[in-house]
């Protein structure tokens, strides 16, 4: 009989723990990152704890978060804090300091909103899906996901579709920094590709330079008058560092400059380019953040050179800021209202694994008289015993579809919290009695189902 906690392994909480850019700063995030070997090695390790039914692992140039559904979460968090804190060879102390646990109902919230792009250092990244459906997918591929992971990770894709849909949320940057960017993603469709200059490593260019790094540049440069602070700036956003002596030629190089100083007067200048033995006009975009101006914009009379200046930020500034607040506001009330329609952790699941239990039961006792009628019928031909047996098959689908649609359906059902036993004990009577795994979606079929 299903005990009041789980059905067949369902376990009774979902939880994240995160490492991100809002608890920990981006130079020691490096510090709990995995190489992929490693990432297996942790998920399969995690995987054969008691406590652990599922697990999934996600790791960004800003985040290091793992997905968990499991059965005690003070047992499983603690197991799980414990091989990051080894990997990372850092006390536990240091990493109660430095991470975040979330639980159930939040927990979900979480991962709908990282989906959605609402978690990023830049609001509305689209990138970020990709990433979750992979760490979902490659879960799948080691065996370490399963029929909670397939309802909430496919819940929030098709939440961050929602919400892509219905706010157009990404369109629209509020600070200077990440417009500059934006400018630059849209000028050269993705900046992968693209290498990538800063000029200053004050606050408008480390921010720039932190933008940059989540874009995903393929190189990123950084000059600045003090070597002390372009040092700091490039252990926290992966770049290299170049003094003004290098100027030249590191311009000459990148596809992309964007000037933030505090200079008095043009630091880039048309003559400038134009005396540059390592110039090449292939096609550039400079973009000039800072004031008084670093560019002189007479360097668009140059073949190939494109100018985005501060005042075009500006202006593009005021026009997404009223946009943005709006869809922030509509994107959070379509992740409560998705988290509405899914119900009250853990009854969507518990509800979920008896539907599946349901049809194996149905399917036990189809299979059980099939063999009783034609080990009583031995004259059957073998055309007689498929229609039979399909004729059997059909009426126990028949009977057990009602039952299944409306325990997924009725929200009386997904609301009471005895419902799961009572209905298990009225249906399902045999729950948890035969070792027969139940079929789940695979992960493939879930993605599959997303892109729908």
């Amino acid at each position: 009989m299903m005990s009041n906690a789980t059905i067949n392994g369902t376990p009774d909480h979902f939880i994240v723990i995160t490492l991100n850019h809002k608890n920990l700063s981006l130079r020691d995030l490096p510090d709990f990152s995995f190489e992929p070997d490693e990432l297996d090695l942790f998920l399969l390790h995690a995987a054969s704890q008691p406590d652990i039914e599922e697990i999934a692992g996600l790791c960004t140039c800003n985040r290091t978060e793992f997905f968990a559904a499991v059965r005690s979460v003070k047992d499983a968090a603690h197991a799980i804090v414990h091989d990051i804190a080894k990997h990372a060879g850092v006390s536990l102390e240091k990493m109660r300091d430095s991470l975040d646990v979330i639980v159930d109902a939040s927990a979900v919230e979480h991962l709908f909103k990282l989906a959605a792009g609402l978690e990023s250092m830049i609001i509305g990244d689209a990138q970020i899906l990709g990433q979750v459906k992979q760490a979902y997918r490659h879960a799948g591929e080691l065996g370490t996901c399963g029929r909670v992971f397939n309802l909430v990770f496919q819940k929030a894709f098709s939440v961050a579709k929602r919400i892509r849909r219905e706010t157009g949320l990404g369109k629209g940057r509020l600070s200077i920094s990440a417009l500059a960017v934006e400018q630059a993603e849209q000028f050269f469709g993705t900046l992968t590709p693209v290498v990538a200059t800063v000029i200053g490593a004050g606050k408008m260019g480390g921010l720039t330079s932190k933008y940059l790094k989540v874009a995903g540049v393929k190189e990123l440069r950084i000059v600045n008058r003090s070597l002390e602070r372009s040092l700091e700036l490039a252990n926290e956003a992966g770049g290299k560092v170049y003094g003004f002596d290098e100027l030249d030629r590191v311009i000459a190089e990148s596809d992309l400059v964007i000037s933030a100083t505090a200079a008095p007067d043009y630091l880039i200048t048309k003559e400038m380019l134009e005396n540059n033995p390592s110039w090449s006009f292939q096609k550039k975009l400079f973009v000039d953040i800072a004031l008084p101006a670093d560019i002189d914009p007479a360097i668009t009379d140059l073949e190939g050179i494109h100018l985005i200046d501060l005042d075009s930020l500006r202006e593009a500034a005021r026009e997404n800021e009223l946009q943005r607040l709006a869809q922030i506001e509509t994107a959070n009330d379509i992740v409560e209202d998705e988290l509405d329609r899914l119900g009250p952790w853990p009854l969507p699941f518990h509800i979920d694994a008896l539907a599946v239990e349901l049809g194996r039961f149905a399917d036990f006792i189809y299979q059980d008289e099939l063999q009783n009628i034609l080990a009583d019928m031995p004259e059957l031909t073998p055309a007689q015993q498929e229609a039979i047996a399909a004729r059997m098959k059909r009426l126990a689908e028949r009977i057990i579809l009602a039952p299944r649609r409306n325990m997924r359906k009725h929200k009386v059902i997904r609301t009471c919290p005895n419902a799961p036993q009572c209905m298990a004990e009225l249906f399902v009577p045999e729950c948890g009695a035969r070792e027969t795994p139940a079929k789940d979606v695979t992960t493939e079929e879930a993605l599959a189902r997303t892109e729908r």
